[in-house]
């Protein structure tokens, strides 16, 4: 179960619980949705208003439903599901039921349009937010070589930032 809290009294370190740590980034419906692993992003404020912004490459699967979809899910788990972040991360939703693959159970919950978005039982924090905005990444946006090097692929990143309309904590 769920309990409404306000930005303001969150404890963590987006640092660790981003980058080292990890969490899912889940869109679509509660009929079709995806999961995946990110361990980037970043949480802030922007607009006058708290955010979330990821990265997710093109050739994601769950790209697409980021794209359909007019919000998303951040759902960070307890270390203990170290394993399940790292399946959902080298599984893809095109080819794996990452739900009966992982035990995740999925839990709905109301978003501000009147839809709901996915998250999950043992999430231990969850971020749902509406999509505010998408901006491209391409070769020319790098000032730095090493970033450059990195993308030789062309497989860019698109930029999502939601508002973050609830935060929601396990009680």
């Amino acid at each position: 179960m769920f309990v409404e809290v306000t930005a303001d009294i969150l404890e963590m370190n987006p640092f660790t619980a981003i980058g080292k740590d990890g969490f899912l980034i889940t869109a679509g419906s509660p009929d079709n949705f995806n999961i995946m692993t990110a361990s980037w992003g970043s949480l802030g404020v922007l607009w006058g208003r708290n955010i979330v912004t990821l990265y997710v490459k093109a050739s994601r699967h769950t790209h697409k439903f980021l794209e359909e979809s007019e919000g998303f899910t951040c759902s960070f788990l307890e270390p203990e599901l170290k394993d399940t972040l790292l399946w959902c991360g080298q599984h893809s939703g095109r080819d794996n039921d990452k739900v009966a693959a992982t035990g995740l159970i999925p839990e709905f919950i109301p978003a501000q349009t009147g839809a709901e978005r996915v998250t999950f039982k043992q999430a231990s924090l969850v971020l749902s937010c509406t999509k505010a905005s998408v901006m491209q990444v391409d070769a020319s946006q790098f000032v730095l070589t090493e970033l450059k090097n990195r993308h030789k692929d062309g497989d860019f990143h698109s930029v999502y930032i939601g508002f973050i309309d609830k935060v929601l904590a396990k009680q």
